[in-house]
């Protein structure tokens, strides 16, 4: 049983390889904010008893509009995020209001095509295992190059996966964990797995990427249109 869980929307970046003047939270998807949407998208379990949105310190005066747009229910409270995507992470976990044994949902304001039967899975296996990401196999012939450049070795892809969002975590645990974790730990499942917690990966069954770059938008709206 899934039980509550809460969202931690991450979109504080500046967004700076997308090569415009807009922050990435604010690109326009088929009219609607990017944020606006990866937020409905996370948001859209019936375990969700609220959010909050992290953004950029220059964005909090217009995140309102964001919310209104995304139309989600329940309440949505907005932060200032950090300099780095951590500071973010533990901003938002910091003005969750739920009880340590709920569930908290962190993803990534740049995944706007987050699947529901995706987040069901993850949020399941999050709920039986304590930790959970959603996460495709790495399925490209991998190499290692030498600091010169050149080819060194063929890496065994066997066990090898490329980690998405969202990722899911006791409450509790992961505020305790970032508290105490070392600045090296940037990321919240090797801060999380660190401890000795197990973290299970889900892959992915419908398409979930990021916006990076400006050559993603055309593709991200045509999936949304799909």
């Amino acid at each position: 049983m899934i039980g509550a869980s809460w969202v931690v929307l991450v979109a504080a970046g500046e967004g700076t390889r997308l090569g415009g003047d807009v922050r990435k939270a604010a690109l326009q998807l088929h009219g609607r904010s990017l944020a606006s949407i990866s937020l409905a998208a996370a948001m859209a379990h019936s375990s969700c008893r609220g959010a909050v949105l992290v953004v950029h310190p220059d964005d909090v005066s217009r995140a309102g509009g964001w919310i209104e747009e995304a139309a989600v229910e329940p309440a949505v409270e907005v932060v200032a995020g950090g300099r780095e995507r951590r500071d973010s992470v533990q901003a938002g976990l910091d003005a969750v209001v739920g009880d340590p044994a709920d569930l908290v949902v962190i993803h990534d304001g740049a995944r706007p095509a987050l699947h529901e039967r995706d987040l069901q899975r993850v949020l399941e296996a999050g709920a039986g295992s304590g930790a959970a990401a959603l996460a495709t196999p790495v399925i490209d012939t991998l190499h290692q190059l030498d600091e010169h450049g050149h080819w060194s070795q063929r890496v065994d892809r066997t066990r090898l996966w490329q980690a998405q969002t969202p990722q899911i975590f006791r409450l509790g645990l992961l505020r305790e964990v970032l508290r105490a974790a070392s600045g090296l730990q940037t990321d919240e499942v090797e801060a999380v797995a660190s401890t000795g917690q197990e973290v299970q990966f889900v892959e992915a069954q419908h398409p979930n990427p990021k916006i990076t770059t400006a050559a993603d938008v055309r593709s991200i709206e045509a999936l949304l249109d799909g």
